[in-house]
């Protein structure tokens, strides 16, 4: 194409059609690994801890560095599959899950990763220093 008979105003509109072409197909290639990663997360097979904070990890950083948008308000992460743990211990260590193996994912970032009877232990002696009843199982 013959660039001599186009004005600037042709050749701008013409870059900004192609930046938006680009960026959309960009977008498109995010969007689909965001909801790879989701179906990943809420169909974890609970067998690897490390591997379900991997994938959270790309997804918080993806839907923010993309979208502006944390992934606490894109994703239910009490629909994540894992070991039954009591809602007082969930809240207080901000547990994502547990594994088979009986390791949690936890922490304010979801990239702490403990075995949750050393969670439990923590909370217990918490809980007698300040002088109240451990929860029910």
């Amino acid at each position: 194409m013959g660039y001599e008979n186009i004005d600037s105003a042709e050749m701008a509109e013409m870059a900004l059609a192609q930046a938006v072409d680009e960026h959309i197909e960009e977008s498109q290639e995010v969007i689909d690994r965001i909801s790879e990663l989701e179906k990943n997360i809420l169909h974890w097979d609970q067998e690897d801890i490390k591997q379900l904070r991997s994938y959270i990890k790309e997804m918080r950083i993806l839907l923010q560095k993309h979208f502006q948008v944390q992934i606490e308000n894109f994703i239910n992460m009490k629909a994540i599959p894992g070991s039954r743990v009591p809602e007082e211990i969930r809240q207080m260590y901000k547990i994502v899950s547990v594994d088979k193996m009986g390791i949690a994912l936890y922490g304010l970032e979801m990239d702490k990763i403990a075995y949750f009877t050393k969670i439990t232990e923590h909370y217990q002696k918490k809980k007698s220093a300040s002088g109240s009843p451990p929860p029910k199982k």
